[in-house]
């Protein structure tokens, strides 16, 4: 075999190999995706499927998503769900669409970091996730993941689906707080998204 015919294979292999880690490292590598709030909402939006006010019939109950520094796990913000929840019904939420591959099976990972003003024995408020190719519109797109209060504090919550992609080239993520019978305050600090694509 010729000097020329080995650089010539030498070279075949370097660059189906640098081809090959390329490839891994766009399409099979995990996407990870880190949210502190420290710079704002950043890509998250806010969101909610609330029943309509009794005492205030052309009007939905009251809630709001804001930013705080009144109850940081770590930094100084996090973000605040308030509710009103009078009529023992509703869902809010923050959601954020993430690029992804078409006509894949995806497993998708989502965990953060909640906080509740008080522990109790009784589920005053459910903890809720999202994962999936469209935005989440009501309260039924929603997996519970655990009880709002099971903890005074700072508790780790976790949502792991696998999501079919179809045509659509994006994903979307969401967490919240589904309402149970109180005036609902609590917070989402530190989530973490992690996607096998």
């Amino acid at each position: 075999m010729s000097t020329k015919t080995i650089y010539l294979i030498l070279s075949a292999i370097i660059v189906l190999g640098v081809l090959g880690a390329w490839y891994s490292y766009i399409y099979l590598s995990p996407l990870k995706v880190n949210e502190d709030f420290e710079g704002g909402l950043s890509d998250w939006v806010a969101d909610a499927d609330v029943p309509i006010d009794p005492n205030n019939p052309s009007h939905s109950v009251e809630w709001n998503i804001s930013r705080v520094t009144s109850a940081a796990k770590s930094g100084q913000y996090s973000i605040r769900l308030f509710i009103d929840g009078s009529q023992d019904d509703g869902t809010i939420w923050i959601e954020r669409k993430i690029g992804a591959k078409r006509d894949s099976q995806v497993q998708v990972k989502v965990s953060f970091q909640f906080y509740s003003e008080q522990e109790s024995f009784n589920t005053i408020a459910a903890v809720v996730a999202y994962a999936g190719v469209r935005s989440p519109e009501s309260e039924e797109d929603f997996t519970v993941v655990g009880s709002a209060n099971e903890v005074a504090g700072w508790k780790e919550y976790s949502h792991e689906t696998i999501v079919n992609t179809g045509s659509s080239e994006e994903l979307w993520v969401a967490v919240g707080d589904r309402d149970g019978l109180f005036h609902r305050r609590c917070s989402v600090r530190d989530s973490m998204i992690y996607i096998d694509r």
